[in-house]
């Protein structure tokens, strides 16, 4: 009888080491699903940045091509 009592016991206590594991794993995933959505908003800021800045080196190469074109022009080309 001793033995039952003592093997329920071990087996509640790894039943309870499970479950405050399954919750530290639950943390631990919940916090890095919020990392991934803070990244997320992160990259997509990054890449409208990027896209402005594409934006304006093709507005900059029009302006230089203008100017080339003007120049061209002054020179009888």
């Amino acid at each position: 009888m001793e033995e039952a009592k003592n093997l329920s016991s071990k087996l509640l206590e790894n039943i309870d080491a499970l479950i405050d594991e399954l919750q530290k794993q639950r943390d631990e995933n919940q916090s890095l699903r919020q990392q991934i959505v803070l990244l997320k908003a992160e990259n997509e800021a990054k890449n409208s940045e990027i896209s402005s800045l594409y934006d304006e080196i093709g507005a900059k190469e029009r302006e230089l091509e203008n100017v080339l074109n003007k120049i061209q022009n002054v020179l009888g080309r």
